[in-house]
């Protein structure tokens, strides 16, 4: 009697494990390393953004904005839009893309529903932003002021929609949203559901080799954050 309850226990016990397994396994996206960079054809900074990913184990797969078609993200677990595209080109190609986008370029933002046709620009002299919302995962830890450059300079802004997450903005300006995400399902500017997590990051071209380490914890926390798509 008291091997057969043993039995039982120990029986219980593996499908305890089991289910466990399979729970992180669904939890954990297997592409959620696989990154495909958008970038300009030549001339750009880009190679600093890709190298620092690849140190943090990103497969990153880099592509040009004159091929780009939104087809090129399947397979992927994350599309990273340079600042340094011809937005032009992206057009609205992601908008509807089941691949989540982290976006440093606002015209796209624009262009993807992600906010107002004219509601994103450029700061300029600036080094530092706020932090608005800390215990969300964008934030990376971080809260209220944050110097996020070695020097000043500029950094992208875009106001987005009522169902934002808004992550930082510009000193002064809670309007100006520098760090922002759409959750999955969530409703973007002409109040259509985003169909995967999408993010703006304030990174314009120009300005790589001026982040910092704060910066950088940024720009990883947007695309990690992205990349799980909804799944914690």
């Amino acid at each position: 009697m008291k091997r057969v309850i043993a039995l039982c226990v120990i029986a219980v016990f593996m499908i305890s494990m089991m289910a466990c397994s399979s729970t992180e396994t669904a939890t954990a996206p297997s592409n959620a390393k696989k990154l495909l960079y958008v970038k300009k054809n030549e001339g750009s900074n880009d190679p600093i953004i890709i190298s620092h990913l690849k140190k943090l184990g990103y497969q990153i797969m880099d592509t040009t904005d004159s091929v780009f078609k939104a087809e090129a993200a399947n397979g992927y677990g994350v599309v990273f839009i340079s600042d340094s595209v011809n937005s032009s080109r992206i057009d609205a190609k992601l908008k509807n893309s089941t691949v989540p986008v982290v976006y440093a370029k606002t015209q796209s933002v624009s262009i993807a529903g992600l906010t107002g046709i004219l509601d994103y620009g450029e700061l300029n002299d600036v080094k530092a932003i706020q932090i608005k919302d800390s215990k969300h995962p964008l934030a990376a830890g971080l809260k209220d002021q944050v110097t996020v450059y070695n020097s000043n300079g500029k950094m992208g802004y875009a106001i987005p929609g009522k169902e934002a997450v808004i992550i930082a903005t510009a000193q002064g300006d809670d309007k100006k949203a520098v760090i922002f995400g759409y959750e999955k399902g969530a409703k973007n500017i002409k109040n259509e559901p985003i169909p995967a997590r999408q993010v703006f990051f304030y990174l314009p071209a120009g300005q790589e080799m001026n982040q910092n380490d704060e910066g950088w914890k940024l720009l990883d926390a947007s695309i990690q954050w992205a990349a799980q798509n909804g799944k914690k």
